[in-house]
């Protein structure tokens, strides 16, 4: 199990959001560009970028937002996995392309599934599951619609397709400081037989060590965002425990 910082975009710049909510945003640095550089000198592997302003539609601020996802890989160098605004096959062509390692891929699946069958073979070793939950319903464009999908049909659907992994987010409990839902994740994992990247409510290094403690062998990865923005982890210190 790996920890995996997250950077979220919007308009180029580094933020968090309360429960996918942009009324509740706070800008934590204005060039994710040097704070992909301090992760990387924290020691980790990955970094989690999602891109918001695609996922909620904005052209024009996602276009900025992929500029610098490209640029993070280029200088950087690190593992990037990446989401948000992915909604066909050249979004993927131009992500990939530039050297983006893994593709999260969360509207497309509920809302053109049959596209995704098509193009598993030729970009899958690419792709991520993005499961965004709340009230056990996926929720999709920006975590604001969804059409009644329950997550472990989802899951199964995608595991029978060739998925792997997914990132499984309690919408819930994200950027709440509360706790990760631990316990939904590894049900999700067990009834759907993907790896799990746990997301969503990290608060500090014991959450870390609990989802360690239960599922290691389920969860691939742990997202680290508000938690580490707000002092509350120190990152090179759960790097080191986890190795």
């Amino acid at each position: 199990m790996q920890i995996i910082p997250a950077i979220d975009f919007i308009d180029g710049k580094c933020v968090r959001l309360v429960q996918g909510d942009f009324d509740q945003m706070t800008v934590y640095n204005e060039d994710p560009l040097k704070q992909a550089q301090i992760f990387k000198d924290a020691g980790v592997s990955r970094i989690h970028l999602v891109d918001l302003d695609g996922a909620r539609g904005n052209i024009d601020g996602s276009r900025k937002n992929r500029e610098m996802i490209c640029k993070i890989k280029k200088e950087i160098g690190l593992e990037i996995e990446t989401g948000g605004g992915i909604r066909c096959e050249d979004d993927m062509k131009e992500l990939i392309s530039c050297g983006v390692d893994y593709l999260i891929l969360g509207t497309i699946l509920v809302e053109q599934f049959p596209m995704i069958e098509k193009l598993f073979p030729v970009y899958g070793k690419h792709f991520i599951a993005g499961i965004d939950v709340r009230n056990n319903v996926v929720k999709t464009r920006g975590w604001k619609e969804g059409e009644g999908v329950n997550p472990i049909d989802l899951g199964k659907k995608l595991y029978q397709l060739g998925f792997k992994t997914a990132v499984y987010t309690d919408i819930s409990v994200d950027g709440k400081l509360t706790g990760p839902n631990i316990e939904a994740t590894k049900n999700f994992c067990n009834n759907t037989k993907l790896q799990a990247i746990l997301s969503g409510g990290v608060s500090c290094i014991d959450d870390i060590r609990n989802a360690k403690a239960v599922a290691a062998d389920e969860f691939e990865g742990v997202i680290v965002g508000k938690a580490y923005y707000e002092g509350r982890i120190d990152l090179k210190q759960a790097v080191a425990e986890l190795r």
